[in-house]
């Protein structure tokens, strides 16, 4: 068996190499940025935002021009002294938008107040020594403020059946206006049985089971994820339940609960547009379910006793 031995010089040139491969994969402007559309007069594309409370903040670079800035994409170096102007001439009833630049001159931070369509423009400036008035023309981005995403159950409880109920329909409605092809989301379905006295209280915890959970990394996604359909705003998610049995000779309950899945603050529902709009607020927040559960309960039919009477030889 032949052993190989490494210099340091050579562990150091190699490190070293592997650096400035490493270097050199970050692209500028920095992942997850990717291009908003390739027509920067008339872009067809639409950044979908969800409003929080408070209003929304959502973070953009501007692309530099490569001849003032050759080496932007590779380092995300900027020549000094150019600037970029963010302006909203179009917004809803309750703008316009707010602008903040914490960092590099390319990037802004830019709070969206209310629900509607507003159009962002942004125009590169060059200082005095490059042109100074030579104004590039701007930008345009259209940027669409929707609500948060709203979900429940629509099948209504039934807690009268007599006997096994079998298998049953379940549907989750979900509202966001947004495309289908945009619509994914992340929450868990679980499963209690228990059974129950004629009170409805529980006796005894049957078991407890995950039916479903769409995490925040493979969301539910409409047209593609069993279950999932609809058009914008409405949309559903369908799935049967497990046959509704009596268990233990015993009134028996089946209850679904809708709880978020993991990494979720709150208790409530994800959307792929939420998700985005929460990127810069640290934390992943859930949107409260408007009807959280269904429950089903199967019924034993009643064991008729024997019948007592006044016997014959009472008074015999």
């Amino acid at each position: 068996m032949r052993t190989f031995r490494f210099s340091n010089v050579f562990l150091c040139a190699a490190l070293a190499a592997m650096m400035s491969v490493s270097a050199f994969a970050q692209p500028y402007p920095p992942t997850p940025y990717e291009e908003y559309d390739s027509d920067k007069d008339s872009p067809t594309n639409v950044d979908y935002v969800t409003l929080k409370t408070g209003g929304t903040t959502m973070g953009y670079y501007a692309l530099p021009d490569t001849v003032y800035h050759p080496n932007y994409v590779t380092t995300g170096a900027l020549t000094a002294g150019f600037w970029w102007n963010w302006t909203n001439p179009v917004y809803p009833a309750g703008g316009p938008a707010t602008f903040n630049k914490p960092a590099g001159a390319n990037y802004v931070t830019i709070r969206y107040p209310a629900l509607g369509n507003y159009e962002i423009n942004v125009a590169e400036h060059a200082p005095d020594a490059y042109g100074g008035a030579c104004l590039n023309d701007s930008t345009v981005m259209n940027v669409t403020v929707v609500s948060p995403p709203s979900a429940g159950f629509t099948t209504p409880d039934s807690l009268d059946g007599c006997g096994s109920l079998g298998v049953l329909p379940i549907n989750m409605s979900i509202t966001e206006s947004v495309p289908a092809a945009m619509a994914s989301y992340a929450f868990k379905v679980v499963l209690v049985r228990e059974n129950i006295n004629v009170s409805g209280a529980r006796t005894a915890l049957i078991d407890s089971t995950v039916v479903s959970d769409f995490t925040l990394a493979s969301k539910g996604r409409v047209g593609s994820t069993a279950g999932f359909t609809g058009a914008s705003p409405n949309f559903d998610y369908d799935f049967n339940s497990v046959s509704i049995d009596v268990a233990n000779n015993l009134r028996t309950k089946y209850t679904y609960y809708l709880v978020p899945t993991a990494g979720v603050t709150g208790s409530g529902i994800v959307s792929a547009i939420s998700h985005k709009s929460d990127y810069l607020a640290g934390q992943v927040n859930g949107y409260a379910f408007t009807d959280a559960s269904v429950a089903f309960v199967a019924n034993p039919a009643p064991v008729t006793g024997p019948i007592y009477y006044v016997p014959n030889d009472f008074n015999y």
